[in-house]
């Protein structure tokens, strides 16, 4: 029977009252016998020590806060461009690409060479002309000296005449068959991406940069960036290139601020905003390496300077303000 009871005892409910009777929860005032022992055993000029370093250490953080500062900048994508206009150069005769011999980014002086188009079957066809105007001209002479007929003579001057126009046709045709540049600049483009390409007159084939036009980063500033962002602001270029944690950033000028908002696809309102390097370079590792015309960077307008104890702050003002508004 005893086991009988053991079984039937265990499979009584628990009576939760009755335990919360017996049972009183720590005080918070309460500490451990190991806590109290310590703080017994304490000497009173270490506690007034340990408490003079904790007040030393929030009066130096809170003397930090007050008097460091951070910048407020406005961010917005962009791309170096040379400034004002650059030159498209163009196809000025049929032709299939043969070489292209500069990059985009690469120096070039005027009249130096881009493209070669494809031009065996013009030399041919010149080389062959000049042959035969230079077999004529023999004949010519050989009339002339053997007293031929006056009209046969005139046949053969009118042959060698449309030989003359023949070459020089020719010679203008493989002229147009190096694509040149008009002026010396720099490289910004190129249409024309692979031998074998065909390219008619007019077809657009590179753009230059003239050597004297400045390059400026040019970007989209959302609208709800743009509020105090104006010309003559500093501001820093970070290329994309050139990661900003190993190459650091190259300083700049805020020179133009467009008037009217556009529309953009992904930003939705947005300025045209066009900021100024201070130097087309940018210096690393006892190096200078060069700004080229199509990089990408995050464009970090200065607008403000502000301690970081208001910046700290500046939440709670704002709900400080949210609840003032709501009464």
């Amino acid at each position: 029977m005893a086991g009988t009871e053991e079984q039937t005892s265990v499979g009584e409910p628990l009576d939760l009252a009755a335990l919360g009777k017996t049972w009183t929860p720590p005080q918070a005032n309460e500490t451990t016998p190991e806590v109290s022992e310590i703080l017994a055993e304490m000497p009173w000029w270490a506690a007034r020590g340990l408490l003079y370093i904790i007040v030393a250490f929030l009066l130096a953080a809170g003397l930090w806060a007050h008097f460091s500062v951070l910048d407020v900048v406005a961010e917005a994508r962009g791309t170096l461009l040379p400034e004002g206009y650059t030159r498209r150069v163009e196809a000025q005769t049929d032709g299939v690409v043969q070489f292209i011999l500069v990059r985009e980014g690469d120096r070039v002086e005027a009249n130096e060479a881009l493209i070669q188009l494809d031009s065996a079957e013009a030399r041919v066809r010149r080389d062959n002309a000049r042959q035969e105007m230079r077999t004529l001209e023999e004949q010519l002479l050989q009339l002339r000296a053997s007293g031929a007929s006056v009209v046969e003579a005139l046949e053969k001057e009118s042959a060698l005449a449309r030989l003359e126009s023949e070459i020089a046709a020719l010679d203008l045709a493989l002229a147009r068959s190096t694509i040149r540049s008009p002026v010396e600049g720099v490289v910004t483009s190129l249409e024309v991406r692979a031998p074998g390409a065909v390219v008619k007159p007019g077809d657009p084939a590179a753009t230059v940069a003239p050597a004297d036009a400045r390059l400026v980063v040019e970007g989209k500033m959302p609208n709800q960036q743009i509020a105090f962002v104006r010309k003559g602001l500093p501001a820093k270029l970070k290329f994309d290139a050139y990661p900003y944690q190993d190459y650091g950033v190259v300083n700049g000028t805020v020179v133009d601020v467009s008037p009217d908002a556009q529309s953009d696809e992904k930003l939705g309102s947005v300025y045209k905003v066009t900021v100024a390097p201070d130097r087309p370079v940018i210096t690393a590792y006892a190096r200078e390496f060069p700004l080229r015309p199509g990089m990408t960077a995050t464009i970090e307008v200065v607008t403000d300077r502000k301690s970081v104890l208001s910046l700290f702050l500046a939440p709670f003002k704002k709900v400080q303000g949210d609840l003032g508004s709501a009464k």
